[in-house]
């Protein structure tokens, strides 16, 4: 009986009948009220359902029975992603390593504490032989940190063993184009696959193609990147900064805009923003997206000012840049203009 109940319940699983197949399992689970893989398939039901609460309830029943349930603490894992509790994610990940000891599941802390931002604790743990994915994640945190160098090296040995992993290749890439190396980019850019679906590869592929002057294959390379990702706010000012290149400031403004949109407190898409509207003279607009507290925003800020003649005021605005940056050679060029007009040399 309860093998033909078992058979049903999953039969209507896999075809989404999640509903009816709960029901199923509940009346297998009258015929073997201990078994944790009934209960285990309920909570997945409910979780299919975005039913997490019972889902919850489910969980917490095989953990009292079985604390070292591997299956259970790792939708229970999913469920807090799904919830954005990354520390009691990464602290379940974690429970799950100390009961398996499988790289795979210290790669999935290691990207956890990605994640949060916790790059020096990924170096805290001994690891014998590492593969690729922990090279990968180890390298993730100390690009993240701007420690490109050591980054790179360790991207370098895992690609020795795996020359053609494709998110190795993607992340030296992207290091790559930190240091504006531009020979070295498009040497991986031919190393990597155009029909690969990992939107950050596409994008990559977008800058690259964007370096040579490809504008074509950039913008399409960046808009299947949009297609997968379609709230990654990078990928639309990234186009946004390609129809600039090509001196299309329609759609280049709608993307900034719709970059800001995403991500309202982002410096750089507000400048960009007012540096289109200052190529285009448009001097009132462009002030009103600089913020004070950005040394490109304020640069610009007293080009504008010289520009529509108020020597004074960028005299001033350069003088207080200038105690950051003294040697600048823009901000001395500028000093030195301004003070031929007013008469100074």
């Amino acid at each position: 009986m309860i093998k033909n109940l078992l058979q049903e319940g999953f039969a209507l699983k896999n075809k989404g009948h999640y509903k009816h197949a709960i029901e199923v399992f509940y009346k297998a689970l009258e015929e073997d009220n201990n078994s944790t893989e009934l209960l285990l398939e309920i909570a997945d039901l409910y979780y299919k359902m975005q039913n997490e609460e019972k889902a919850l309830s489910y969980i917490e029943q095989i953990l009292d029975r079985n604390p070292e349930h591997i299956k259970a603490l790792e939708l229970l894992e999913q469920i807090f992603i799904d919830k954005n509790a990354l520390a009691e994610a990464e602290q379940t990940a974690k429970n799950i390593y100390c009961i398996s000891h499988k790289t795979s599941d210290l790669v999935q802390i290691f990207k956890l504490l990605n994640e949060q931002g916790k790059f020096d604790e990924i170096f805290e743990y001994k690891i014998e032989n590492p593969d690729g994915k922990i090279y990968l994640e180890q390298a993730k945190a100390l690009y993240n940190k701007k420690e490109f160098e050591r980054a790179e090296n360790i991207l370098n040995q895992a690609l020795e063993s795996e020359p053609e992993n494709q998110e190795l290749l993607l992340l030296l890439g992207q290091i790559y184009y930190a240091h504006n190396k531009k020979d070295e980019c498009i040497k991986i850019l031919n190393r990597l696959s155009e029909n690969n679906e990992n939107p950050e590869l596409l994008n990559f592929c977008g800058a690259v193609e964007s370096y040579q002057g490809n504008f074509k294959a950039a913008k399409d390379f960046v808009m299947r990147a949009i297609k997968l990702s379609p709230k990654n706010d990078e990928y639309y000012f990234n186009l946004a900064n390609i129809y600039f290149k090509q001196g299309d400031m329609k759609f280049a403004k709608q993307y900034y805009n719709h970059a800001i949109a995403l991500k309202p407190d982002n410096k750089n898409y507000h400048f960009a923003l007012a540096n289109l509207y200052y190529s285009e003279k448009h001097y009132k607009r462009a002030l009103e997206e600089l913020q004070d507290d950005f040394f490109e925003a304020n640069l610009l800020k007293a080009i504008i000012l010289y520009d529509t003649g108020y020597f004074a005021l960028a005299k001033k605005e350069l003088s207080e840049l200038r105690k950051e940056q003294p040697d600048n050679p823009i901000l001395v060029d500028y000093q030195a203009r301004i003070n031929s007009e007013l008469g100074l040399n």
